[in-house]
């Protein structure tokens, strides 16, 4: 299942509801370590046998801890346990969550891998996380102007007993017969072929289109709101080329197209996108169209 990146303010609401037990002895052990060891570190209830840690700064928590047998079958023999994405168990598949811990009956050990693997998320690594959703989102808002012109053109006359070009053969002959003021006998079936024409055209503008986009991190710092941003250069893929260089800005000095466009993403829901406008991937990080 790969690791599985949590957003503190939903451990938060899970805690705040109750929906979770107060952690062990051990694990509170554990904790009480890490504090007085590293600094900025802080703790949410995830179940009686671990807690997840997180900064402020830093919108997904960084890992958890925990205290029990986590082995595939384990014997029973309970460990202190670190739990971190940038953990490479290869005793386990990638795909066990097993992968990203370490284990140890040793909590000086458990310390440890804290102070190695616990670490904040960098701004590409922000923006990267949700590449996939963004780039599903623009693919939606392109199949959609596809599956229109399909259903205006299906709704004129359907061909396709004629061969698999018959329908652009026949569309092309039509539209020379419109351009060349020919009067067709039924009018809106004129009107008809001219609003398939037009659907033609936006189906082309959208196909294979390439949509540049700003990742746009907003966070306070020093009592004032600050915005970390990033380039991205093709977020139609999953993979795409974002730019190593970040750029600061604070409300006065953040460029207007990008505070413009984060007014209007700032009114939607986690998760949505609006075409020529961005996508929203929670509060404080979203993906502006350049």
């Amino acid at each position: 299942m790969g690791y599985k990146h949590i957003k503190v303010s939903d451990a938060l609401t899970k805690q705040q509801a109750g929906q979770v037990d107060g952690p062990c002895f051990a694990v509170m052990e554990l904790r009480d370590k890490i504090k007085q060891s590293v600094r900025g570190l802080q703790f949410i209830e995830r179940n009686k046998k671990s807690l997840y840690i997180y900064r402020d700064d830093c919108p997904y928590v960084l890992g958890w801890i925990g205290y029990g047998d986590y082995r595939q079958g384990g014997d029973g023999t309970e460990m202190y346990v670190v739990h971190a994405r940038t953990i490479e168990n290869g005793k386990y598949a990638d795909y066990n969550d097993q992968h990203f811990m370490k284990m140890s009956t040793n909590i000086d050990t458990a310390l440890k891998s804290v102070k190695t693997y616990i670490r904040p998320y960098n701004p590409v690594d922000l923006a990267d996380m949700n590449m996939k959703q963004v780039a599903t989102a623009i693919s939606d808002v392109s199949g959609a102007v596809t599956s229109k012109m399909r259903e205006i053109q299906g709704s004129i006359v359907d061909v396709r007993s004629y061969g698999d070009n018959s329908q652009t053969r026949l569309f092309t002959e039509l539209k020379h017969l419109l351009t060349t003021n020919h009067e067709l006998v039924d009018p809106p079936f004129g009107t008809a072929l001219i609003d398939s024409f037009a659907a033609v055209e936006e189906e082309k503008q959208y196909k294979g289109r390439s949509v540049p986009m700003w990742f746009v991190r907003v966070y306070e710092r020093f009592g004032a709101q600050a915005f970390d941003v990033l380039s991205i250069d093709n977020a139609e893929n999953w993979n795409p080329n974002i730019g190593d260089e970040r750029y600061t800005y604070n409300a006065d000095t953040l460029p207007e197209d990008i505070m413009g466009k984060l007014s209007v993403l700032n009114i939607l829901n986690d998760d949505q996108y609006v075409d020529d406008v961005g996508y929203r991937a929670s509060e404080g990080m979203f993906y502006v169209v350049r």
